[in-house]
C-alpha cells in the first residue's frame, strides 16, 4: 500500500472538519488551559548563554510537579481525541474523557519510553532520532485504536505499521510541524505587536500575547494528534489512501 501524503492530509482535514466542535472543546480544556496557567503562574525564564541555561534548570526544579501535571493533562486530552476519532461510541466530550482516564497510566509509560528512545537518537545522532520519530509516532494512536493495555504492545504495533515507511512518516510529521510553527510565529509577530501596542508592555498586553501563544500551541497540538490518527488509519488500512505525493 502506497503511503500518500495528500491522502493522509485529506483524511486528517476531514476528521478535523467532522469533529471540529468536539475537538475545540477538548483542546481548550486539555491543551490551551494548562499552557495558559503554566505560562502565567510559572513563566519560563528568557535570555541566552550559561545564565539562561542555569535559570531554566532552576525553573524546572522549582516547578516540576506543575510541569508534570500539565503534561499529564495534555496526554489525557490526546487520548480523548483518539477516543473521539477511533471509537464511534465516544460521541461526546464527556464519554471520550471517561474512556481516556483508564488508559492514562499505561499511555504515560508508553509515551516516556518512546520519547526517551527518540530523544536519545536526536541527542547522539540526529538522523536516527528522526527515523525513530517516524517509526514510533503512531504508538499513541495504536494504543487507543487497538485497545492495548500495556506500554510495549502499541510501540510494537507502531513499529510494525511503519515498516519501510519510517522516513516517509517522519517527513510528513516534520513538514506539518514546521509549517505550523512558522505560521504560529508569523501570527504571534503580527497580532502580538498589536496586543502589546493596545494593552501596553506593563499592562494586559503580555497576558493577551500569552493567551494567543497558548491558543496557537493548542491548535498545533490538536492538528498533530489528528494527523497521527490519519497516519495510523492509512498504515493500518482503516482509511484507504488515494494516489498522491
Amino acid at each position: 500500500m502506497k503511503f500518500s501524503y495528500s491522502a493522509v492530509w485529506n483524511d486528517a482535514a476531514a476528521m478535523l472538519k467532522r469533529n471540529g466542535s468536539l475537538l475545540l472543546a477538548i483542546a481548550g480544556v486539555f491543551f490551551l488551559l494548562p499552557s495558559l496557567l503554566l505560562g502565567y503562574f510559572a513563566p519560563a525564564p528568557t535570555g541566552s548563554g550559561q545564565d539562561a541555561l542555569n535559570a531554566m534548570m532552576g525553573h524546572y526544579r522549582e516547578n516540576l510537579p506543575w510541569i508534570v501535571l500539565a503534561q499529564l493533562v495534555n496526554l489525557l486530552g490526546g487520548i480523548a481525541v483518539y477516543k473521539l476519532l477511533f471509537d464511534q461510541r465516544e460521541g461526546t466530550v464527556g464519554t471520550a474523557i471517561g474512556g481516556a482516564l483508564p488508559i492514562l497510566p499505561m499511555y504515560f509509560i508508553m509515551t516516556v519510553i518512546s520519547s526517551m528512545a527518540i530523544g536519545m537518537g536526536l541527542v547522539f545522532l540526529l538522523l536516527p532520532g528522526i527515523y525513530l520519530l517516524g517509526r514510533l509516532v503512531i504508538a499513541g494512536a495504536a494504543m487507543v485504536a487497538e485497545g492495548h493495555r500495556s506500554p510495549i504492545a502499541p510501540i510494537r504495533s507502531s513499529w510494525n505499521h511503519t515498516r519501510r515507511r519510517g522516513w516517509a512518516v517522519a517527513g510528513l510529521v516534520i513538514i506539518v510541524a514546521i509549517a505550523g510553527l512558522i505560521l504560529s510565529f508569523v501570527i504571534t509577530a503580527i497580532l502580538g505587536s498589536v496586543f502589546l501596542l493596545i494593552g501596553g508592555r506593563e499592562g494586559v498586553g503580555p497576558l493577551l500575547v500569552l493567551i494567543l501563544n497558548s491558543a496557537l500551541t493548542a491548535a498545533l497540538q490538536t492538528v498533530l494528534i489528528v494527523l497521527f490518527a490519519a497516519i495510523y488509519r492509512a498504515l493500518s488500512g482503516a482509511a484507504e489512501p488515494t494516489t498522491g505525493i
